[in-house]
């Protein structure tokens, strides 16, 4: 579904990716490790339009999107949830959630109704809280309805950057769990950028490390899991490496 070759993207002369490729298929989660200024949220930017790669290429469904505007990326069935989560300050819950379906045009307001419904089905918390100011929830419940807000979108690809930060660790397991379950159920391709390796690695089939702008590291998530390589590095003593 996304394929990235050769990917290289700048912040003036700083090289942050450096030939950067990766392939997440249909239906799969993918995540991608990596300590603090590796390139993570680089690629997620690159990939979303945010920042212009200056070689490479980012094949979307066999169709090239790089360099193209953020807007048109969003049309196409990619939604990110950012790091920070970008709440909304001046909106309640609900139209949060209704910001979400911004790239799908004007919509039938059943059609909307059912995917609020559905979003209350996956965080029931919302529904609770629904008119309630978004900034006003706890961190766990912002992180909640910022994956909300992207579902609304109905992606084909959903980028998560950085879910569990800042989290206390049952929030942390509550919101890999739903992770978990919105592939399985809806079968939304995932790309995860996480900073607790382990967790990410329970939810992916596959992985990749990267470390200074490279991909250093790629298998399967069992495999990466055993690796010795990768518990000296980011999995040892439950380090979190982001």
């Amino acid at each position: 579904m996304l394929r990235i070759e050769s990917l290289s993207t700048f912040y003036g002369a700083v090289q942050a990716l450096k030939g950067v490729s990766l392939e997440v298929r249909q239906g799969a989660v993918v995540s991608l490790l990596g300590s603090n200024g590796a390139g993570k949220s680089t690629l997620i930017r690159s990939i979303t339009g945010l920042v212009a790669p200056r070689a490479g290429s980012i094949v979307f469904k066999s169709e090239n999107i790089t360099g193209k505007s953020t807007e048109s990326i969003s049309r196409r069935g990619i939604a990110c949830v950012p790091e920070g989560r970008h709440i909304f300050p001046g909106l309640n819950v609900e139209d949060n959630l209704l910001m979400g379906t911004v790239s799908r045009g004007k919509l039938p307001q059943s059609e909307v109704a059912e995917n609020l419904k559905e979003i209350y089905r996956i965080f029931p918390i919302l529904q609770e809280f629904k008119k309630k100011p978004g900034w006003q929830l706890s961190g766990g419940q912002q992180q909640m309805l910022a994956i909300g807000r992207g579902l609304m979108a109905r992606p084909q690809l959903l980028l998560l950057d950085e879910p569990s930060l800042g989290l206390a660790p049952v929030l942390v397991q509550e919101v890999f769990r739903v992770i978990r379950s919105i592939n399985e159920q809806s079968g939304t391709t995932i790309l995860l950028v996480e900073q607790n390796a382990r967790m990410a690695l329970s939810v992916a089939s596959r992985a990749y490390v990267l470390a200074t702008g490279q991909v250093v590291m790629e298998n399967s998530a069992e495999k990466l899991l055993a690796d010795k390589e990768m518990h000296r590095h980011y999995l040892g003593g439950g380090k979190k490496e982001g």
